[in-house]
């Protein structure tokens, strides 16, 4: 598959909708040639036919992309002046099979936009579909893509999509493009295929979690807190990217930008790509922005394929030369409670523009609690007797907030660097089990293990750009679990701060005391992963099992001791020492462990 082809149908697929050419989908067709065609029919189907099978969509996907071609036969029906989701809606709708299956019968009793705003809102009533992970070895997986890669990344597609039904098709067929690439390379070599495909495929997952994660949080955080924050967002990342830009400029992007996100979150996928093809045209056709930046620049001088997402990634431009290093005019003029007054709204947004424009080094959420915390210091100083003395500290304020926040971080990275990933991992498998005991192994460990791994990623990048991707990538996954689960049902702590402030999110979780007054869970033996299985297992399973025991003891113990947790893992280790050096290995772990769990039980139901 030709997937730079594939991508750029994904871009351009609603290129045309405007016009008034009467057959689109030829056009369209011919544009991206059939396999583009077959693999955004197949994202789409697989996001709202939950109840089909793979195969089954695999044949409708050839049903509906055999129509589109027919539209570029000689004699083209009046249905190819239709868009893609008419294409999609009929030919689902013609068989009686797949709309039983999927209780469709309401929908295709409907025509036009009616028909089509009945698929949106049953799309947003799927219940997203969890994937029992089946594991293939890397020769299983090299295997399947020698003898078909299209399936291969088909079989991926399918999956993907099932699981992220809201999901933009651009970002599942990138994700598709890069699981093809890595096993292109892995499959390649001779040897050490599991090596390849858990080194190389790293990135990848890491790539795959943020992305997904960002997409998660956009989405949630447009739900629950809507335009203003959007915006806000928006305003802080682009104004950081675009320092050269004026704030009547950044507006009118991040207005823009925002008005494609509760579009792109509806699941109006046709919609959503136009509205963002849209603004990438406007934006690059903006020759009084795109000639004073470098980066902006560069990418739209890319093909449409590569252009939005180098706009949406590309790094800050430099600040102009005659930008001053405090936005004096905010902390030192007598008439800011005036103007302050006379539109809270605009003057705060243009203090998030000129604060933001200054300092790429901070993060989006640090940018919306600094012009929150500009704003209380505003609420509280101009009704004082001397305003400006008041707000004319508030900038020394700020800078302690921003070095509390970094130093935060640089810490972590210190414990990352010294004692490893696995170390940090476990210190959060501690915190997150003392603040939510109830919470599942399963969903702890996956909070931590990704937690890690963002850790990983951006201590390894320059000071500069530290906390910009940790404290952002963190709040994605946040906002992604709070969004994901019902926190009412964990408890009250976590419910107030999963319904905090979207830019306090990650401190509410940091601040957090241990929960107290959920009843732990029963003692039991059983709970202890102490077996012989131990002197077998891989790295990655030991660590498993550590952390695993970990979990058992602070949801016994939610106000555990650093010292007790010592005495507890270093019995743990020396017992597992001892027993994978004996001979009898069996009989001493019945030993061992019955000794290590009475002592385990004194100290946790002491």
């Amino acid at each position: 598959m030709k997937w730079a082809t594939l991508i750029s149908f994904v871009i351009l697929i609603s290129a045309h909708f405007g016009k008034s050419d009467t057959n689109r989908l030829c056009e369209h067709f011919t544009e991206v040639k059939e396999e583009g065609f077959k693999a955004f029919v197949l994202v789409a189907l697989s996001q709202n036919l939950h109840e089909s099978g793979y195969e089954e969509l695999v044949l409708l996907t050839r049903e509906i992309t055999t129509a589109a071609g027919a539209c570029c036969g000689e004699n083209p029906s009046a249905d190819c002046s239709k868009n893609e989701a008419e294409l999609f809606q009929s030919a689902i709708c013609a068989s009686n099979e797949i709309v039983n299956k999927n209780n469709l019968e309401d929908c295709c009793a409907k025509t036009g936009d009616e028909r089509h705003q009945c698929f949106m809102e049953r799309k947003k009533s799927i219940p997203r579909h969890k994937e029992v992970k089946k594991t293939y070895s890397a020769k299983e997986k090299c295997e399947a893509f020698k003898d078909n890669r299209l399936a291969y990344t088909g079989a991926f597609i399918y999956r993907f999509s099932r699981m992220h039904i809201m999901m933009q098709p651009r970002i599942i067929i990138d994700f598709a493009k890069r699981i093809g690439d890595l096993a292109e390379e892995c499959c390649a070599q001779e040897e050490n295929l599991d090596t390849c495909f858990y080194e190389k495929g790293r990135p990848v997952r890491n790539y795959l979690a943020g992305v997904t994660a960002q997409s998660h949080s956009l989405c949630a955080i447009s739900k629950k807190y809507g335009e203003r924050v959007i915006k806000a967002k928006k305003v802080a990342q682009y104004s950081q990217k675009l320092p050269q830009a004026t704030p009547e400029e950044i507006g009118d992007i991040t207005q823009k930008i925002t008005s494609s996100v509760f579009t792109c979150c509806s699941g109006d996928s046709v919609k959503c790509m136009k509205e963002r093809k849209q603004i990438i045209e406007d934006v690059c056709a903006r020759d009084d922005i795109v000639s004073r930046t470098k980066h902006l620049a560069e990418c739209c001088k890319l093909s449409i394929v590569e252009k939005g997402h180098c706009i949406e990634h590309m790094e800050p431009d430099e600040k102009p030369a005659d930008l001053s290093e405090k936005v004096e005019s905010y902390i030192k003029d007598a008439d800011v409670c005036d103007k302050f007054a006379a539109g809270k709204d605009l003057f705060i947004g243009g203090f998030l523009y000129e604060y933001a424009r200054r300092h790429p080094e901070l993060s989006n959420q640090m940018l919306l609690r600094i012009a929150k915390g500009y704003e209380d210091e505003l609420t509280k100083c101009c009704v004082t007797e001397n305003p400006p003395e008041c707000y004319g500290k508030a900038d020394e304020k700020l800078h302690a907030a921003v070095q509390d926040n970094l130093s935060h971080f640089q810490k972590i990275c210190a414990l990352v660097s010294t004692q490893g990933k696995a170390a940090y991992e476990k210190l959060m498998v501690i915190r997150y089990t003392s603040i939510m005991p109830t919470a599942s192994f399963e969903g702890i460990r996956t909070i931590t293990y990704r937690m890690g791994g963002i850790m990983q990623e951006c201590c390894a990048k320059d000071q500069s750009k530290l906390m910009p991707c940790a404290e952002e990538k963190l709040s994605d996954l946040l906002d992604e679990t709070c969004a994901e689960n019902d926190p009412a049902t964990i408890n009250k702590n976590v419910e107030a701060c999963c319904n905090d402030f979207y830019s306090h999110r990650r401190l509410c979780f940091l601040d957090m005391k241990p929960d107290t007054e959920s009843a732990p869970p029963e003692f039991s033996a059983d709970a202890f992963p102490i077996t012989e299985a131990l002197c077998t297992m891989s790295d990655a399973d030991s660590l498993t099992a550590s952390i695993k025991l970990l979990y058992e003891v602070v949801r016994l113990k939610p106000m555990i001791t650093t010292e007790q947790i010592k005495t507890l893992t270093d019995g743990f280790n020396a017992l597992k020492a001892k027993c994978c050096a004996d001979e009898n290995k069996q009989l001493c772990f019945e030993t061992e462990k019955a000794t290590f769990i009475n002592t385990s039980k004194a100290l946790l139901t002491a």
